[in-house]
């Protein structure tokens, strides 16, 4: 039987493939002790692969999180900027309390949005509850940032709303991931391999010879296209090892 190479498919022409193969073995070789189990396995793979496809890019939530991630960085750069910035004023009481609240940023790392997330998110916690200490309340005022605080405190807050409605939404989520799809179609192409190769070497049944010539010309036709495709598109992020 006629290779698969897998490196140029993505799941969604793995299964139109297996759905072609599935179809001509049911009509040829159903009644094949040998063909039985792989077709029943192959038909409830390929329904979960329509169902899983494209599932690992269909994240609308996780958009939303990277883009409350990307407000909260800005809004807290842009008030450590700002804060960093008032140490070099000539005016006095403004100096003065930069000079004061700058520790505080200090502490908490200046570049505390190159931290993991959730890092992040208990670090911003920490930096607003040290500038908003009684002591910082007249520097608070002076630097006119308290209205900014709240909006870090807000942005901070949406980034982790938005991250529990993803977790929440994917535990939720049964359907299997494209590359483990993938990977069961594989496995179980390789044992179809395996089983029309004995089928083909007992002679049995009778057709044997034609049913492989069949499934050969399909899985030609698809690897040529597959890899057609692959070569138009310069998309490689699909590619999967042939040695998985």
């Amino acid at each position: 039987m006629k290779k698969i190479y897998f490196s140029y498919f993505t799941l969604a022409a793995l299964t139109a493939l297996v759905q072609k193969i599935v179809m001509l073995l049911g009509s040829n070789l159903a009644e094949s002790p040998l063909m039985a189990n792989i077709l029943t396995r192959l038909i409830q793979q390929a329904e979960t692969a329509v169902q899983a496809i494209g599932s690992t890019k269909k994240t609308p939530l996780t958009e939303i999180v990277t883009a409350a991630d990307l407000r909260r960085d800005n809004t807290y750069r842009s008030l450590r900027d700002t804060i960093q910035a008032g140490l070099r004023r000539q005016n006095e009481a403004y100096r003065t309390a930069c000079e004061a609240l700058w520790p505080e940023f200090e502490k908490n790392d200046l570049k505390l949005y190159n931290m993991s997330r959730d890092k992040q998110t208990a670090a911003t916690e920490s930096l607003l509850a040290d500038l908003r200490k009684p002591k910082n309340a007249p520097h608070l005022a002076t630097t006119h940032i308290t209205d900014w605080l709240t909006e870090l405190d807000n942005d901070n807050k949406a980034y982790v709303t938005a991250t529990t409605q993803r977790s929440a939404a994917r535990s939720a989520d049964d359907t299997v991931q494209d590359a483990q799809v993938f990977k069961d179609l594989k496995t179980s192409l390789e044992l179809l391999e395996n089983i029309l190769n004995t089928m083909q070497a007992m002679q049995e049944p009778q057709n044997i010879d034609e049913v492989v010539a069949e499934v050969s010309q399909y899985i030609a036709e698809a690897n040529a296209a597959a890899k057609q495709s692959q070569n138009n598109s310069g998309n490689h992020e699909n590619d999967n090892d042939d040695t998985e």
